[in-house]
């Protein structure tokens, strides 16, 4: 291993992070107890290859380490990259993962030497991606690789993306020091339960509400999660028509699964 290699996982180590730190990685496995972060609306989320854990890029004075997660099989390698300063100086630790050659950075942990981690919210963090974003030229042949940020939204579009086959949701609490939160979608045949469905308004947002056969109104509208079920809804000829719908645990909320 080069003398670049260690000396960028034993600065790594120095802020308590990788191999040689006391935290290995910045996410964890959704549980139940955080859907109350959910309902709150003090997270975003983001779509990320399934399988994939976060590694770290590290900037030093002399060059940029790429240091994988410690359970993975890839070995710490050097990236080149295209500079102004102050960022040439180093003493920046980016949290980031690898996806098909690509490295893609998620979040910042150290900035100028200072650990922010644990001091400043998502929000503050994302505002210095923006300036390193501002003082870094991408040239893939120097770097040897791809590199691209990733890509969040809020909790509310989430409810209208569906993760795709190898995806995972990861919800970013904005809060300082809030560990990412990944759930994985299972796919399962889910037996649903017959509504009749009403559409609030002809134009805008879907915003249904679901009644029993005896007239009974449920007190908070349903989700619709993909492209195919509004459509399906959409073209539907009558005011109200019957729906096969499951309660989404997640965001405590009927969700629509077609036309019944």
């Amino acid at each position: 291993m080069s003398t670049v290699i260690t000396h960028a996982i034993t600065l790594l180590g120095r802020y308590g992070w990788g191999p040689q730190g006391r935290t290995l990685g910045i996410s964890k496995m959704f549980q139940d107890a955080d859907v109350a972060l959910l309902k709150s609306q003090k997270a975003v989320a983001a779509l990320r290859p399934r399988g994939i854990l976060s590694g770290f890029l590290v900037v030093t004075a002399n060059a940029a380490v790429f240091v994988p997660p410690p359970t993975g099989r890839q070995q710490p390698y050097i990236v080149r990259l295209r500079l102004s300063l102050p960022f040439v100086t180093g003493g920046y630790v980016f949290s980031a993962y690898g996806d098909n050659g690509d490295i893609v950075l998620e979040d910042v942990l150290v900035w100028e030497g200072k650990g922010i981690f644990a001091e400043k919210g998502f929000a503050e963090r994302w505002e210095l991606m923006g300036q390193f974003m501002g003082g870094w030229q991408p040239d893939n042949a120097l770097q040897g690789c791809t590199i691209r940020f990733a890509e969040y939204m809020a909790l509310a579009e989430l409810l209208t993306q569906e993760p795709e086959e190898r995806q995972v949701v990861e919800f970013v609490p904005l809060t300082a020091n809030g560990k990412r939160l990944v759930w994985v979608p299972v796919a399962e045949e889910v037996k649903g339960t017959i509504w009749l469905a009403r559409r609030e308004a002809l134009v805008g947002p879907d915003i249904y509400s679901l009644w029993t056969t005896t007239g009974e109104k449920q007190s908070q509208h349903a989700l619709v999660r993909t492209l195919a079920i509004s459509r399906a809804l959409r073209l539907h000829p009558a005011a109200e028509f019957r729906v096969n719908a499951v309660w989404n645990k997640m965001f405590e909320r009927w969700e629509i699964l077609g036309i019944a």
